[in-house]
């Protein structure tokens, strides 16, 4: 019995000497992992399927517990993406981050909206390539259940930030500068707590502040619907977002490292 649904294609792998295996997000399933048989050959007509970024629908059937490719169509191919290489490796890395955040058997409707809606912007170029990929990495830590408290200063509790602002990453909160110089004396604060958890302090400037503040709360259709005033506070934003998601994930991601090297 055959099976039909839509998808993003988050990862493409080849298997033996014609097929390939994709993970697939759904909706309503989350991930399924679909072999593609004679996928490599130049006469597959499957072979469009099985592109990274791809949305797909497709037509899948179930033998001895495994998921495999029978037909379908593409609903978007974002081929604009693949014509600049930084912004190809900009989507790739979402698309690695979405891989790691989803799962099987579980519902993914949010994070299949803000792939497609990233990707569409990317393709677009809607907002600079930095704040997409900032909004997307603070997206996938708030929606991974890593929301950091950016109310007050987790010390005084103060909203006063004209001395500066620092967000510490491992605990997910605020401190304010006051504070942090009474807590480390004036000096910088030792690497490690006493629960050998790691101090990452990372400076904020209220633009900076504002801009996570505002995705943590903003509805998905509106999401990148923000700008900053200045380059230095969207420096700012990037390294947190980035810092943030993957200490908090505990990983790297060697699409990661491609797009910076493509993007220098």
């Amino acid at each position: 019995m055959r099976k039909a649904c839509d998808g993003l294609v988050l990862r493409v792998t080849d298997v033996g000497d014609h097929d390939r295996s994709i993970v697939l997000l759904t909706a309503d399933e989350g991930k399924l992992y679909i072999t593609a048989k004679g996928a490599r050959s130049v006469k597959s007509k499957v072979a469009s399927l099985c592109r990274i970024c791809a949305y797909v629908n497709v037509e899948t059937y179930e033998k001895n517990g495994h998921h495999w490719l029978a037909a379908g169509s593409v609903n978007n191919a974002f081929f604009g993406i693949s014509e600049d290489l930084s912004t190809f490796a900009l989507a790739s890395y979402i698309m690695q981050i979405a891989d790691e955040i989803t799962g099987e058997d579980l519902p993914a409707h949010d994070v299949m909206r803000m792939s497609l809606n990233t990707l569409y912007a990317l393709e677009n170029g809607l907002k600079p390539p930095e704040q997409i990929k900032a909004t997307y990495e603070l997206f996938a830590a708030n929606v991974s259940g890593f929301t950091p408290d950016l109310s007050t200063c987790s010390v005084c509790d103060c909203e006063n930030y004209a001395n500066g602002i620092w967000l510490d990453v491992m605990n997910g909160s605020l401190i304010c500068a006051d504070c942090q110089k009474k807590r480390g004396g004036g000096l910088p604060m030792p690497e490690t707590d006493e629960f050998q958890t790691k101090n990452i302090l990372l400076p904020l400037d209220s633009s900076a502040l504002e801009a996570m503040r505002y995705v943590a709360s903003a509805p998905l259709q509106r999401i990148f619907a923000f700008g900053l005033s200045n380059e230095k506070s969207m420096s700012l934003l990037c390294r947190a977002a980035e810092n943030y998601l993957l200490h908090h994930l505990e990983r790297d991601f060697n699409t990661l490292h491609f797009y910076k090297n493509v993007s220098k």
